[in-house]
């Protein structure tokens, strides 16, 4: 794990990208206690999205996680709270619409969390405002989607991929990954994300 969290901390960032675990302790140790959790419960499923956002994973350090999720903890699995950190000042932590419905959904429909994965790990956000969000370059996925196969190496348990939007769809074909495709659940797409998701993990 240390050695995948350092190579992240190592990728270059731009006017446009924020390496969201150089310069954040926070998000280091967040993403590292997720994913030793995570190794833990030996995973049946990876679930690859997009990009971090920046009211999720840009604060948290966890795909698709916000702090509002990450502090109160996901109670159906003992999953984050105690031991998490958050980095911004909110008061009951920042909350991400997609971040909702998909931990709402998976805590609906799945028996056990899947892992949850970033095609790019790091935050693309439009030209001087981390306060935003934009679709990543297809340079900046292909330079990111280089840490997919290493994450199933560090997680063999993993017996199935699930790609949730194009972005991370598109990565994993030219992976070779084989895997089952979702809607992103943003931008109206709720209802056939949950039910794609019931679908993938029966």
């Amino acid at each position: 794990m240390d050695t995948l969290i350092d190579a992240l901390v190592t990728l270059p960032e731009t006017d446009r990208l924020h390496n969201i675990y150089r310069d954040s302790a926070v998000r280091r140790d967040n993403l590292a206690r997720y994913l030793q959790d995570m190794a833990a419960r030996q995973p049946r499923h990876l679930m690859v999205l997009e990009a971090p956002g920046y009211r999720g994973c840009a604060l948290t350090g966890i795909p698709i996680t916000s702090e509002r999720i990450m502090m109160a903890g996901v109670v159906t699995w003992g999953l984050f709270g105690e031991g998490y950190t958050q980095a911004s000042d909110h008061p009951r932590g920042m909350a991400e619409a997609s971040a909702t419905i998909l931990w709402n959904a998976l805590i609906d429909h799945a028996d056990d969390p899947p892992l949850l994965w970033n095609t790019v790990p790091l935050h693309p956000h439009k030209a001087g405002n981390r306060q935003s969000n934009r679709t990543p370059t297809r340079a900046e996925q292909r330079a990111g989607a280089v840490f997919i196969p290493q994450i199933l190496d560090l997680f063999p348990s993993v017996e199935a991929v699930i790609g949730v939007g194009r972005i991370a769809q598109g990565m994993l074909a030219e992976l070779d990954i084989h895997h089952a495709a979702l809607r992103h659940p943003a931008q109206g797409g709720k209802a056939d994300f949950i039910a794609g998701l019931q679908q993938a993990l029966r």
